[in-house]
């Protein structure tokens, strides 16, 4: 007796197997049967998947999903896709462990980053704390959670743009090992984010050797790419811990045409034997907050010295002086406007937004944070596509979303990339076979981690498990209408129980806390 029978299904089983035509049994939160199961058997419920496939969850291992899922805890832009699973906080980004002025300090630079918190109790301050908050509320996928470095530094330093002291460092050191004690699976950085610019190496190497695991957004992905992914190198090498380079693109004129050598110097530390991966959302536009682009001196200083330097008339003439430094501004988009002031230069390129306001481009950026308070993002079209595809080829890659839940238009990757990377990159494209793409979309992050039982269809694992219809599966979000679910993810189960049915959602709380 089943709780649950998929018969005939075109099983990608997520560990790099061929597809392959057989049942899927599942009694309560596990896959008990993976075989032809006999007629007889008996299920509570029953579906054939003739001609559609039959996959593990999706696990999203770069996401910043932490304060959406305690807003909103249905989770759908991630449910409706086939997520089952995300990881979090990652690019230093998050709010735990802190101290309460390490989480205000927090907040008020990362607010526009992280959406809508009206409904949030930011009562928390250890990681016990806030994975407990996902268990009460309850959520609709599973969580594993990275220590973000910058709520570490902002707790401990503020927003000093200066290197620790032994006696800070040794403060972050037992803030991460309670987080890591408390059930966190790593650290997370942003050397390209203040406060953890400022971080020197030893800091970064005595950290990461604490945490064990280390997911980085590095210092640079433009012009320095490749002195960043070294010094990525370096630190996974002194630490002597696994690092997952974040998002790895590689924007601007200068790095077209240059993955197979980026892939060259990875593949040359791996055969050294340290251990690099990489994740890749696939698009090739990026996104974060504004204020990441001002002058370093200005990015630096806490969110109420930004502010007054905005109010600051030479202060912000100056400001407004070094950004416009002669980059192409077009390729730039404004997103993520939380007021009505500035929600009609939502999707405009700033170019085009600042000849509509009457300004320079740099009096436009210091106009926007100022009266959005800090609470504004940008997508970056910087990337190009033949370099996406060589680095998603790689087979250290992983697929991830680094969705973000912005008020406004936020960028269609939080709501098409599972979907996207089927239609487009093996169906259309042929860059990946199917269960090349399925691997990097499931096993091979729980894998990374070390999820015990989760990313693959075998017996005896977690009965996270999507039900796709090839022929129809595709994003449907785009830069100009981001927030539109993907056709053709029919059916998923999340620890057994159904969260999408049909192709709509069943509003079941099916999540759980992962704990390392």
């Amino acid at each position: 007796m089943f709780s649950v029978i998929l018969r005939n299904g075109c099983v990608v089983d997520g560990t790099g197997m061929a597809p392959r035509t057989t049942d899927l049994g599942l009694v309560g939160d596990t896959i008990t049967a993976i075989e032809n199961l006999p007629c007889e058997a008996q299920a509570d419920y029953e579906f054939d998947c003739s001609g559609l496939l039959v996959t593990p969850g999706f696990i999203d291992i770069h996401t910043h999903a932490d304060i959406a899922l305690l807003q909103n805890p249905l989770h759908l832009p991630a449910v409706m896709q086939g997520v089952t699973t995300e990881v979090f906080s990652n690019c230093g980004l998050g709010f735990a462990p802190a101290t309460t002025e390490g989480i205000e300090l927090q907040r008020a630079n990362l607010g526009g980053l992280f959406g809508d918190s009206s409904r949030v109790n930011w009562s928390w301050s250890s990681t016990g704390e806030l994975l407990a908050a996902y268990e009460n509320a309850g959520i609709g996928v599973n969580v594993a959670y990275l220590v973000p470095h910058g709520s570490l530094r902002a707790s401990v330093m503020g927003y000093s743009l200066r290197e620790s002291t032994d006696t800070e460092l040794a403060s972050m050191r037992e803030m991460l090992k309670e987080a890591l004690n408390e059930g966190a699976w790593g650290l997370s950085t942003g050397l390209w984010y203040a406060p953890m610019r400022a971080a020197s190496f030893t800091e970064n190497t005595t950290l990461a050797r604490t945490a064990g695991f280390v997911a980085t957004h590095q210092r640079d992905y433009g012009e320095h790419l490749f002195k960043a992914t070294q010094e990525s190198i370096d630190i996974a090498r002194s630490a002597n811990v696994p690092v997952q380079i974040s998002h790895l693109q590689m924007n601007g004129s200068s790095n077209r045409g240059r993955a197979a050598e980026l892939i060259d110097l990875l593949n040359g530390a791996v055969r050294e034997g340290i251990d690099l991966s990489c994740d890749t959302y696939p698009y090739t536009a990026g996104s974060t907050v504004l204020q990441a682009i001002l002058p370093a001196d200005v990015a630096g200083e806490t969110p109420d010295e930004i502010m007054a330097s905005l109010g600051d008339e030479q202060k912000r003439g100056k400001i407004a002086a070094v950004l416009n430094d002669g980059r192409d501004w077009s390729k730039y988009v404004l997103s993520g406007m939380s007021t009505n002031e500035f929600g009609q230069y939502e999707g405009v390129d700033f170019t085009s937004a600042a000849r509509l306001a009457g300004c320079s481009v740099g009096e436009f950026i210091c106009m926007v944070l100022a009266g959005e308070q800090l609470r504004a993002c940008f997508i970056h079209h910087a990337a190009y596509e033949e370099n996406l595809e060589i680095i998603m080829s790689w087979e250290n890659n992983m697929c991830a979303s680094d969705g973000l839940h912005l008020p406004g238009r936020c960028h269609p990757r939080l709501y098409g990339t599972f979907p996207r990377l089927l239609r487009r990159y093996v169906y259309d494209k042929h860059v990946l076979s199917l269960q090349e793409a399925v691997y990097k979309m499931t096993n091979a992050p729980a894998l990374r981690l070390g999820l015990n039982k989760r990313g693959a269809l075998l017996k005896g694992y977690a009965a996270d498990v999507v039900v796709i219809d090839p022929s129809a599966v595709r994003d449907t979000a785009t830069f100009e209408k981001p927030a539109t679910f993907p056709d053709g993810v029919l059916h998923v189960w999340c620890n057994g129980k159904q969260v999408k049915a049909n192709g709509l959602p069943t509003g079941t709380l099916a999540g759980r806390v992962l704990r390392r």
